[in-house]
C-alpha cells in the first residue's frame, strides 16, 4: 500500500512515539509510506526509518504563530494528494479531523486513531462539533481501549476498533534499579514520565508526597518531561519544601536508563489513554504505582500482581505511595511481574492490527 501518515509532529509524547514506530515498521514491510507533520519537523525527538519520506508543513498553529483553518487543510489536502497514496491516516483529535475535513472529494479512505479519552479532554465547542460531524466520515476510528470505543460509539456514528499501543523490550534490562530491595536501603528512588501538563497530576503526586507522615520511608523522586507547567510545578514543589527531594531534568532520552535504577514509577494522571510511559516502565521491570484513570489502565495492570492501582484522589494516592514504600517484598513481586507487559503489547501485534485495518480500508 502507498500510506500517507498524518500527526501534528513528533516532538516527544506517546501518539509521536507510536507513529514513529508505526510508520517505520510499515516502511520495511514493503508499503510505501510518507509522513506528514503540521509542525516544521525542527524539534523532532523520535526517529523514523530512512525508508519513510517526511513531510514538514509547517502550517501548525501557535499563539506566536497563527494559522487560519484554510491554510493548514489546504496545506494538508496538497501534501496528502502529492504521491496519490491509498489511504491515509491520521493520529490524534485534533489532526483527525483536519485530515478527514482535508480529505473531502478526494475519494481516499481516512483511518483516524484517538488517542485521548473524550470523555475527559474537550476540544472545545467547536472543535467537538467538527469532531462529531467528521469522524463518521472515517472508514474506522482506531482506539486504544473500549471504554473510549463505547465513548465514540455512543456519540456519533462511526465505525470503531480498538488496538492497544505497544511497547518494545529495552536491552540491558538486568541494572541495579531492577535489583531486589533490601529493607537497610535508605531512600526509595520514585521516577515519573510524561508531558508536564495538568491532566498528568504530577501537581497532585507532589501534594501527596508531601502529606506522607513523618516515619515515611526515604525517597527521591525525579519527573522527565517538559511542558508549560514546567515552573508551577518547581514553584509548588519549592513551596511544599521538597526541592532536595524532586528533581525535573526536562526531557530524557534515551528514558530506560530513568526507569532501571528506580524503584517505583509512578503514574498519577487524572486520565489517560493508553499511557506509554506505564508501558515502558514496566517492560523494564519496574514496579509501578498507577492512578485508575481510566482509558486501558486497568487493562495492563492486575492489581496487585504486575501494579499497584489506587483510586483516581490524591488521598489514594497518598495512601497507596505509602503502603507501597512500606514494603519491600511487594515492590520485588511486582517488579517480578511487570515484563510481561511486552508479550501482551509487542509491536508485531499492534502493527499487524494496523496493517489489517488499512487493507480493509482500502477494499
Amino acid at each position: 500500500m502507498k500510506i500517507a501518515c498524518v500527526i501534528h509532529s513528533l516532538d516527544g509524547g506517546g501518539a509521536e512515539r507510536v507513529m514513529a514506530g508505526l510508520s517505520s515498521r510499515l516502511a520495511q514491510r514493503s508499503h510505501s509510506v510518507t509522513l506528514i507533520t503540521l509542525d516544521d519537523g525542527l524539534n523532532d525527538r523520535h526517529e523514523v526509518d530512512s525508508r519513510v519520506q517526511r513531510v514538514s508543513l509547517d502550517v501548525l498553529s501557535t499563539p506566536q504563530q497563527p494559522t487560519s483553518l484554510w491554510t493548514r487543510a489546504r496545506e494538508l489536502r496538497r501534501a496528502i494528494t502529492h504521491d496519490r497514496c491509498d489511504v491515509v491516516l491520521s493520529f490524534c483529535d485534533a489532526t483527525n479531523w483536519l485530515t478527514l475535513l482535508a480529505s473531502i472529494g478526494l475519494g481516499l479512505p481516512v483511518v483516524v486513531s484517538e488517542r485521548s479519552d473524550p470523555r475527559h479532554q474537550s476540544l472545545g465547542r467547536a472543535r467537538e462539533l467538527l469532531r462529531q460531524r467528521l469522524y463518521p466520515r472515517a472508514a474506522s476510528v482506531v482506539c486504544l481501549s473500549q471504554d473510549v470505543a463505547t465513548t465514540l460509539r455512543a456519540r456519533m456514528k462511526c465505525h470503531t476498533r480498538v488496538i492497544p499501543s505497544a511497547v518494545e523490550a529495552p536491552l540491558n534490562v538486568a541494572t541495579s534499579g531492577n535489583q531486589p530491595s533490601s529493607s537497610s536501603q535508605t531512600c526509595q528512588r520514585l521516577v515519573a514520565v510524561g508531558r508536564l501538563e495538568t491532566e498528568k497530576g504530577f501537581d497532585r503526586l507532589l501534594r501527596a508526597l508531601h502529606q506522607l507522615p513523618s516515619d515515611a520511608p526515604e525517597w527521591h523522586l525525579t519527573i522527565h518531561g517538559e511542558g508549560s507547567q514546567r515552573s508551577s510545578l518547581q514553584a509548588l514543589a519549592s513551596e511544599l519544601q521538597l526541592d532536595e527531594r524532586v528533581v525535573f531534568p526536562g526531557w530524557t532520552r534515551p528514558i530506560w536508563p530513568a526507569y532501571q535504577q528506580a524503584d517505583w514509577f509512578v503514574l498519577p494522571s487524572r486520565y489517560e489513554g493508553f499511557p506509554s510511559a506505564l508501558l515502558e516502565a514496566m517492560a523494564c521491570s519496574t514496579a509501578v504505582v498507577a492512578v485508575d484513570a481510566a482509558g486501558s489502565i486497568r487493562e495492563v495492570i492486575e492489581h496487585g500482581q504486575n501494579g499497584w492501582l489506587v483510586a483516581n484522589d490524591e488521598a489514594a494516592l497518598r495512601d497507596g505511595l505509602l503502603h507501597c514504600l512500606r514494603d519491600p517484598k511487594l515492590r520485588d513481586h511486582l517488579a517480578t511481574q511487570a515484563a510481561a507487559v511486552v508479550e501482551r503489547y509487542g509491536w508485531d501485534a499492534m502493527v499487524d492490527a494496523y496493517e489489517t485495518c488499512l487493507r480493509e480500508a482500502c477494499d
